[in-house]
């Protein structure tokens, strides 16, 4: 069952919903089986007819209250139709005090002869009924005792046939009794009690999906606890621990593979850029650009693998402004090679508490990832603060339609680039995340680019890890 927006229905609905059409299906066959046996069954038919015909004319007298002395005969106030309508003749009603004083009586003349109850009635018979006419349905006649303003009176009734098909309020009647009254409180009651158990049966999976929102495969201390949940959710429970802890396992082995491969790289392609300096052949020149370009591939695969290897980020104050200045200074030489120009504007305060080599490469792979994928003469700037904001926007032609998320995955490059390996905004975002940042990407007002990074502004104050943050919000 899947709710409007493509959203999983709740179980509890699911469940409520599923257990309130079966107590309506089972109603629905409560009810066949009354009309059924009610309207099939003679006897029953005709028991029900006459008892609550003559309670419907009781409860017509005694809601005359004190105008129904019971000395005399009175008048009600509201003689059912079929006993004044065009059927009248088929129907009978009469009313007896106990000394056989009439109270109320219609074509008496039906039921006078037929009664059992004479001037002298018998104090131990309080029901009477006889069949009229064994081989047609509702010819009856019948009455039952009945307290009336404190006295003893006689309700009797009869009716031959019933052109007017009273019997149809009389099943219904029957109906309401023996299956709505009974069943509709029973049906709320299943489904309260349904309700209530299911949320105390999920409570444990509700607090295990809080629990996953803070989990981090890398990070075995935080799985799910199992104490307290049902069986069922415990046996999912233990099964998802073992996957994050095999998962775990895999992404350790990946990024020791690739620190290893890069570190094994790293010396081969030092030695070569030595000995390709050494050579003086025009030709070389290329393949010394390759392999600087290797080289520069391996020292990112370096540092992402050892940003992602930290579990728990170094916490000391940073001066973000100091460190973009250093990284600007540093850098603006190698960009004014192709005419790019590097601005530096800082806005106090510009300090965070954080993990310094993270912050930094940050910061550098921002600045770097502007100057290659931008034309020459395109003019770079470098925002930091206050706080923990870094943005560095270009004058380049932008990022078109290219998605963040795509340029975040490594070696994802723009369209139009061809330089470096697609790893510096993976790095990016790899030092953000592990501060618990913020990274964007909008247009620039200089018509190219604008990355910005919101590092938890601190003043003074102990970074929070990821999982901290997102706990402490919740």
């Amino acid at each position: 069952m899947r709710m409007h927006g493509g959203q999983n229905a709740s179980l509890v609905h699911t469940i409520t919903w599923r257990l309130a059409a079966a107590s309506l299906v089972a109603m629905l066959l409560q009810v066949t089986i009354v009309v059924a046996r009610a309207y099939l069954h003679e006897d029953e038919l005709n028991r029900s007819y006459v008892t609550r015909e003559a309670l419907r004319l009781a409860r017509d007298v005694r809601g005359m209250g004190a105008a129904a002395t019971l000395n005399r005969p009175v008048r009600l106030g509201s003689v059912p139709g079929h006993y004044t309508g065009s059927n009248a003749a088929a129907y009978a009603f009469r009313i007896l005090r106990e000394d056989g004083t009439v109270i109320a009586e219609r074509n008496p003349a039906q039921i006078a002869e037929l009664s059992p109850w004479r001037s002298k009635p018998s104090r131990t018979q309080d029901f009477w009924l006889l069949d009229l006419d064994t081989q047609k349905k509702l010819f009856v006649a019948g009455g039952l005792r009945e307290k009336v303003n404190g006295h003893d009176v006689w309700v009797e009734v009869a009716t031959q046939g019933d052109p007017d098909a009273v019997y149809l309020g009389i099943v219904a009647a029957e109906v309401l009794d023996d299956v709505w009254i009974p069943m509709i409180p029973l049906v709320l009651l299943i489904s309260g009690v349904a309700v209530i158990s299911i949320r105390r049966a999920l409570r444990g999976l509700v607090e295990a999906a809080q629990q996953a929102e803070l989990m981090s495969p890398l990070d075995s201390a935080r799985r799910f606890d199992v104490e307290g949940m049902p069986k069922e959710s415990a046996s999912l429970a233990l099964a998802i621990n073992g996957l994050l802890d095999r998962v775990a396992d895999l992404v350790r082995a990946q990024r020791m593979f690739i620190a290893r491969a890069a570190h094994e790289l790293r010396t081969p392609l030092a030695v070569m850029m030595l000995e390709l300096g050494r050579s003086d052949d025009p030709r070389v020149r290329r393949l010394e650009d390759d392999v600087r370009s290797m080289g520069e591939t391996v020292d990112r695969l370096l540092t992402l693998a050892r940003l992602e290897s930290i579990e728990e980020p170094e916490r000391s104050e940073i001066d973000t402004g100091r460190v973009a200045a250093e990284i600007v200074e540093r850098l603006r030489d190698w960009a004014a090679r192709d005419g790019h120009v590097l601005s530096i504007e800082i806005e106090e305060p510009a300090r965070m508490v954080g993990d310094t080599m993270a912050v930094r490469e940050a910061i550098r792979n921002l600045v770097d990832n502007a100057v290659k994928h931008t034309p020459p003469g395109t003019r770079v700037i470098v925002r930091a603060g206050p706080g923990g904001r870094i943005v560095v926007e270009d004058s380049g032609p932008g990022l078109g339609e290219l998605q963040l998320s795509e340029l975040l995955q490594p070696f994802k490059k723009g369209k139009e680039s061809s330089e470096g390996a697609g790893l510096g905004l993976s790095i990016v975002r790899q030092a953000v995340e592990l501060h618990g940042g913020v990274l964007t990407v909008d247009e620039s007002p200089h018509g190219g680019a604008r990355f910005s990074i919101a590092f938890p502004a601190t003043n003074g104050q102990e970074m929070a890890t990821p999982v901290e943050r997102k706990a402490a919000a919740e």
